[in-house]
């Protein structure tokens, strides 16, 4: 098993050669301020995405999550049949999120992207779904990477778990959120380590 993140082809967003994945950015990910990112693109499901921010109003997450899949929209164009432009409806929701607890997310973003590297053998993946992880870190700029439906108890499957949460956390209501957060930090931390014990032997 492959258990790190992949390159990506180029930057996943509103400048992707990809026509596709520029209009997931556009619906998903409207604000250019993000510092951490996970983009979900299941085979059968509407695409969605969590992001995190710390400008403006303070340190948010932010929940993306179209109503209806985009990708067969975007067949129909091409199939001649008619659509709106503007594309799926998208609900979003968003929560404040702690500074220690965004700050300790970014950690564990930036050491998974920073150990992105392409597997010793192509693989091709059919139905399942592919995650985007993205973070602006200094003095590196953006990093970007991706993994495909990872099994458990994998590193990248506990990224996706705590995406997964994050989502969660900022849909839930107030009250829930302290426990979540919590749970968050904790995970965080604790697959943090994992990354780190992993490179003193000698990585996966």
């Amino acid at each position: 098993m492959t258990d790190h993140l992949r390159p990506e082809a180029g930057l996943f967003s509103r400048s992707s050669l990809s026509s596709y994945e520029s209009e997931v950015a556009r619906l998903l990910i409207p604000d250019a301020s993000w510092r951490l990112l996970l983009v979900s693109l299941p085979s059968f499901a509407p695409e969605e995405a969590v992001y995190l921010r710390d400008k403006g109003l303070g340190p948010q997450v932010v929940a993306t999550r179209m109503e209806t899949k985009l990708w067969p929209i975007l067949m129909g164009y091409t199939k001649g049949r008619t659509a709106t432009q503007d594309g799926p409806a998208v609900e979003v929701a968003r929560a404040p999120i702690a500074m220690p607890l965004l700050e300790q997310l970014s950690q564990l973003w930036v050491a998974a992207l920073l150990r992105t590297r392409f597997p010793r053998r192509p693989d091709l993946h059919l139905d399942g779904t592919t995650y985007h992880l993205g973070a602006h870190c200094r003095p590196f700029g953006i990093l970007t990477g991706h993994t495909w439906s990872p099994p458990l108890p994998s590193l990248m499957a506990g990224l996706v778990d705590i995406g997964a949460k994050l989502t969660r956390y900022a849909r839930a209501p107030e009250e829930q959120r302290s426990s979540i957060a919590d749970a968050l930090l904790q995970e965080s931390t604790d697959l943090h380590r994992r990354f780190e014990a992993e490179d003193a032997f000698g990585g996966v």
